[in-house]
């Protein structure tokens, strides 16, 4: 299985990034220019209500994990039919192809992310590093929410070809409600709760703290619930997978 997915995540790697000029350069270009118009659009007024840290830090810990968590569940809906033709091969299974690509993408995420941080901290900008651990497993968090929640996008993806055509408006909802450019500080009370269903705002809220620690956590952040939701998830991906395991290796 180790040597199945290192093959895969080289191959992702050739795949995802051989075809362009600029190739690696894009993993921080993109999210530059998503960063760059954010705080044109926003940043005088989010730096003005924005409590305990700056307006492009707070960013890079929601623009750039959520970024991962989209990624990864896109790419596992065409993990099977990209890689279908490998599964004539016995030592390869679909969950291979999965595990690498969202290997794949925790790799590029926390490049940037560092990559980004380093930036920041020679502008001048404040980021403790004093809970560097924490930041850390927050980090693997993420990435194990998006691995279990990618094993049930794999198997619906393969069912029905036509979710994909819904899955871009389901993500653009999913943005606004995940705290990615608001912060749920600046959220009246009485709708908080709602927003404190979705587990992406609890990571991504201790985050923010581990970065800048005067950055206040509202009652309700809890790292429970989002391990439930990740154990959750992960027994009913792995329940699907065990059904649809043999008609997603089928050669079509």
């Amino acid at each position: 299985m180790k040597a199945s997915i290192r093959a895969l995540l080289l191959r992702e790697l050739q795949t995802r990034f051989g075809q362009y000029r600029l190739g690696y350069l894009w993993i921080f270009l993109e999210p530059l220019f998503t960063l760059g118009l954010m705080v044109i659009l926003f940043g005088a007024i989010m730096q003005r209500v924005l409590p305990g840290m700056d307006f492009v830090v707070f960013l890079i810990n929601g623009i750039i994990p959520f970024t991962m968590f989209r990624k990864g569940l896109s790419q596992a809906m065409s993990a099977v039919q990209s890689n279908r033709g490998l599964f004539s091969y016995k030592p390869v299974k679909p969950i291979d192809a999965l595990i690498a690509r969202n290997l794949l993408e925790l790799l590029l995420s926390f490049v940037t992310y560092v990559g980004f941080s380093i930036a920041f901290l020679w502008c001048g900008l404040s980021i403790s590093l004093q809970q560097i651990p924490e930041l850390l497993f927050y980090w693997i968090l993420i990435f194990l929410f998006t691995t279990s929640c990618s094993l049930i996008f794999m198997i619906l993806g393969d069912i029905s070809q036509e979710i994909q055509k819904f899955i871009s408006v389901f993500f653009l909802i999913l943005y606004f409600l995940s705290g990615v450019l608001f912060s749920i500080n600046t959220i009246p009370i009485e709708y908080r709760d709602y927003l404190l269903w979705n587990p992406l705002i609890h990571v991504f809220e201790l985050m923010r703290h581990a970065v800048a620690p005067n950055y206040p956590l509202v009652q309700g952040i809890s790292l429970s619930y989002v391990a439930l939701w990740i154990v959750g998830s992960l027994f009913i991906g792995l329940l699907l997978y065990k059904r649809f395991e043999k008609h997603m290796m089928k050669t079509k």
